[in-house]
């Protein structure tokens, strides 16, 4: 099996809401306007107190307080609503997923945690569109979750291997299925027809070779991974991945940046978390 097979056999599983589609086809029409968009988005009051919640936050910034969805979109623009929307959405699809084999609160916090760290070496980077790592830290671990539904036995058994060997999960995950999570990931992402910056990225980052297209992205999103997995570890009893040597030169960092990120990461979960999660 491959991961196009493995994850066209749960595209109607795990499908994203109506609502994002309907946002990113007017985003994706050049005749759409600011009223257009934000029309659609008000479609669905959840995401619109969650929008606004989020931009008059301080993970944006801004100098004054936003009270309505089309001012959000003028002053953000139609890519980091796109984003918003996507991430929203996401969390809302596998929000209510259940597997004997995870935690989805420990999931979510994993990918919150790798999500806020590769938010800040994005701008480390000096990426503009920082709040796009974001996105693709909170969607990097997407294939365990489409493995854990489809696989689930042998993914339990490789669990099992991971620990008692000493092995990272995904370098078992090549071993017996010929892919790992990651090139699950990207193909779902593809799947959804996310832009290329969200697939490729997720798809690649377990793998990061010079070179290819979005080789620093998916660079940050390894490096914050593993930071995430270190601080975990003990609990999970999984052995953690190491970096590859490209990540640490395409982004110009070493250890103890990765040692100040995470600190200044956590300082920023808690809000994080009640933002993407509190209704």
């Amino acid at each position: 099996m491959t991961p196009e097979q493995l994850v066209l056999e749960v595209k109607n599983l795990f499908t994203l809401p109506e609502i994002y589609l309907k946002v990113r086809a007017t985003i994706d029409d050049p005749k759409s306007t600011v009223e257009d968009v934000a029309i659609i988005v008000a479609q669905d009051p959840n995401i619109s107190a969650r929008i606004l919640r989020i931009v008059n936050s301080s993970f944006f910034g801004f100098a004054t307080e936003i009270h309505s969805i089309s001012r959000a979109i003028n002053i953000m623009g139609f890519s980091q609503v796109h984003d918003l929307v996507l991430t929203i959405a996401t969390v809302n699809t596998f929000k209510g997923m259940k597997s004997h084999l995870i935690n989805m609160k420990d999931y979510w916090l994993h990918s919150v945690f790798c999500a806020a760290i590769a938010k800040l070496l994005a701008r480390k980077c000096n990426i503009v569109d920082s709040e796009r790592l974001f996105v693709s830290g909170i969607l990097h671990d997407i294939g365990h979750l489409v493995i854990y539904s489809k696989l689930p036995s042998h993914a339990e058994k490789l669990l099992q291997r991971a620990k008692k060997e000493q092995r990272p999960l995904a370098e078992l995950e090549r071993e017996v299925f010929g892919f790992d999570y990651a090139e699950v990931g990207g193909e779902l992402l593809r799947l959804w027809k996310l832009p290329d910056c969200f697939h490729k990225t997720i798809y690649q980052h377990t793998n990061v070779v010079p070179d290819q297209a979005f080789a620093l992205e998916s660079a940050i999103i390894q490096l914050s991974n593993i930071v995430a997995l270190r601080e975990e570890s003990i609990k999970t009893g999984l052995a953690v991945p190491k970096v590859d040597c490209f990540s640490f030169q395409v982004t110009e960092t070493n250890e103890e940046d990765l040692a100040y990120l995470k600190v200044e990461a956590k300082k920023n979960m808690a809000d994080i978390l009640k933002l993407l999660f509190t209704k």
